[in-house]
């Protein structure tokens, strides 16, 4: 695990650095590709501005409005402005990182989607025809993002004895007993502290194996930002195909690595991100049913 790299001046999260990594390769990607489409690459620059920018302030409210943790925003906030008083810059630096404890995903991605679709309208430009566009890289960003969660240690799965499995001694949180057991952070998955014995590691009394979930998303989100880039070129004439594919291929992926994720469950025993992956899905459904309308009517421009 290595959570943060310390340029002693400074510690960089590693997980933030991964995130910079994929705006800017996909920034990078996307500048060559909408030119091909017809497109002022200038767009790139401002959706990639605007996507980083709603998607912090998107996913750290998520994650407040979901853990209920506004106490801890308040002093978060607070520790932040004594540190910059104080000019202990490094310091006011790490806390803003784990403001809100934490960026996710899912709201990070409808903030953006809002902001890109209110930039878009007033720009008139289609918003399926972007989508159509940027879909593919979503899911190349979305997956080095993932490596950055497994540089961190968290983000992973549920307890598993598979030869594949790892252990995070180091996690946030840990993957030990404590953590697992009725009284652990994870209490609401059901582990007694006897099941969780089968899974302890090798020469260990605490620490257990669990589901590299991160390992799993990743691989997932590469493979289908490689499909729909191989098969964008034959379909791109259809306004929307992309964008259904996309939307249908995330919310499957998502829906299915949320089974064996530690997240909690709600209604139906389905997580927060599971209800978002059945929403997605649905829209993408939608989408790819009245392909033929919306072409009818919108073209491709």
């Amino acid at each position: 695990m290595y959570p943060w790299i310390d340029l002693y001046i400074i510690k960089i999260p590693s997980f933030g650095l991964m995130v910079a990594f994929a705006f800017l390769i996909c920034n990078h990607l996307l500048k060559k590709e909408f030119p091909k489409n017809g497109l002022d690459s200038k767009i790139a620059d401002d959706i990639i501005f605007y996507s980083i920018i709603s998607a912090i302030i998107g996913s750290k409210f998520y994650h407040i409005i979901e853990s209920g943790s506004f106490l801890q925003l308040y002093y978060s906030f607070e520790s932040i402005i004594i540190n910059i008083f104080s000019l202990n810059f490094n310091q006011a630096f790490i806390e803003l990182q784990y403001l809100g404890s934490g960026l996710v995903f899912n709201g990070g991605f409808i903030c953006a989607v809002l902001f890109i679709f209110l930039y878009l309208k007033n720009k008139k430009i289609n918003f399926l025809r972007i989508l159509d566009i940027v879909g593919p890289y979503i899911l190349l960003g979305h997956g080095i993002g993932r490596i950055g969660c497994l540089l961190v240690g968290d983000d992973y799965g549920i307890p598993s004895t598979l030869p594949w499995a790892i252990a995070l001694e180091n996690g946030l949180p840990p993957t030990t007993i404590e953590t697992f057991s009725e009284l652990g952070q994870f209490n609401y998955l059901g582990y007694s502290t006897i099941e969780l014995q089968r899974y302890l590691v090798n020469g260990s009394k605490n620490v257990i194996s669990v589901h590299p979930t991160q390992i799993y998303e990743m691989c997932l989100y590469f493979i289908g930002f490689y499909i729909l880039r191989t098969k964008f070129d034959s379909i791109k004439h259809h306004l929307g195909h992309s964008s259904a594919l996309y939307l249908m291929y995330a919310g499957i992926s998502r829906f299915l690595v949320e089974i064996i994720r530690t997240n909690e469950r709600y209604m139906f025993n389905f997580s927060s991100a599971q209800y978002v992956s059945i929403i997605l899905f649905i829209l993408g459904m939608i989408i790819y049913l009245n392909l033929k309308k919306i072409n009818e009517i919108y073209g491709n421009n």
